[in-house]
C-alpha cells in the first residue's frame, strides 16, 4: 500500500522545494537583481544541515482537511534529503545526489529512479544552479511581520518573514509556494496547487547545528525486499 493520493500529490513539489532551496546558496543568491531572492538565499545558506519533526495537513478547495501525515526530515546541503513518514503509513523517501528512493515498509518494496524523472513535471533547470534562469521563472516576494509570543507580550517579539514564489508559467504543479521563517529559522512550507488544494508542512524540534552523517541518506532494505528500478 502506498501513501494516499493526496499526500503523494504534494510530495513532488515538496521534494523539489527542499532540494532547490537548500542547494548551493548561489542558486538564489548570486547575481540576482531581486533583493527578495537574495534575502531568501541568505537565510537558507546559514546552515549546511537541517533536521526536524514535521506535520503535513492537506486541505481541499473548500478548506476541508482531506489528509494528514507526520514524521521526520533530514537535509544536508547540497543535495541529500531523507523524509520519513511514520503516520498514516510508514514510508521512507530519500534524495541522494541524482537518485530518488522510495521504500514502503508495509509491502517491503523499494523503488529506485533517477531524480530527474521524479521531478519531470517541474522545471529541471531549477536544480542546475542557473540563477538567471530561476529568476525568469518565479516572482519572489518577501513579507515581514513582528509577532509576539502567545500568552506573554512582555517577552521579546519574534520576527516572522514570509517568502512567496509564484511561477511565471501556468503549466506547473503549483500556483504559489510560501516559505515561513521565525527568528531566521524555516518553520513552515505551504503549497497551493493547480486544483486549489493546499498543503502545509510545519516543522518542530528543529536542529540546524548538528552534522548529519552521509550514512543517514543510505537505505539498506531487508533481504527479501522487492526492488524496482525505473
Amino acid at each position: 500500500m502506498m501513501l494516499t493520493n493526496a499526500i503523494n500529490r504534494f510530495f513532488k513539489p515538496f521534494i523539489f522545494t527542499m532540494v532547490l532551496f537548500f542547494s548551493s546558496s548561489n542558486i538564489l543568491g548570486y547575481g540576482l537583481p531581486d533583493n527578495h531572492s537574495e534575502a531568501l538565499a541568505n537565510l537558507l545558506s546559514r546552515s549546511a544541515y537541517f533536521q526536524a519533526d514535521f506535520k503535513q495537513v492537506i486541505h481541499d478547495a473548500d478548506g476541508e482537511v482531506i489528509d494528514q501525515a507526520v514524521g521526520h526530515v533530514w537535509l544536508s546541503r547540497p543535495s541529500k534529503l531523507r523524509w520519513d513518514i511514520t503516520e498514516p503509513l510508514e514510508q521512507t523517501l530519500i534524495v541522494s545526489d541524482d537518485e530518488f528512493f522510495q521504500y514502503d515498509q508495509d509491502i517491503d518494496q523499494l523503488i529506485i529512479e533517477p531524480l530527474s524523472d521524479q521531478l519531470s513535471a517541474m522545471p529541471v533547470l531549477l536544480l542546475s544552479g542557473d540563477a538567471s534562469a530561476i529568476n525568469k521563472q518565479f516572482i519572489v516576494k518577501q513579507i515581514k511581520a513582528l509577532t509576539a509570543p502567545s500568552g506573554d507580550t512582555k517577552l521579546p517579539r519574534s520576527q516572522k518573514i514570509l517568502f512567496t514564489l509564484k511561477p511565471l508559467a501556468r503549466d506547473g504543479l503549483f500556483q504559489l509556494l510560501t516559505l515561513e521563517f521565525v527568528d531566521e529559522k524555516l518553520q513552515a512550507i505551504a503549497i497551493l496547487d493547480d486544483l486549489e488544494q493546499s498543503s502545509r508542512f510545519e516543522f518542530s524540534a528543529i536542529n540546524v547545528d548538528n552534522i548529519i552523517d552521509d550514512a543517514q541518506f543510505e537505505l539498506v532494505p531487508p533481504e527479501y525486499t522487492d526492488i524496482i528500478y525505473r
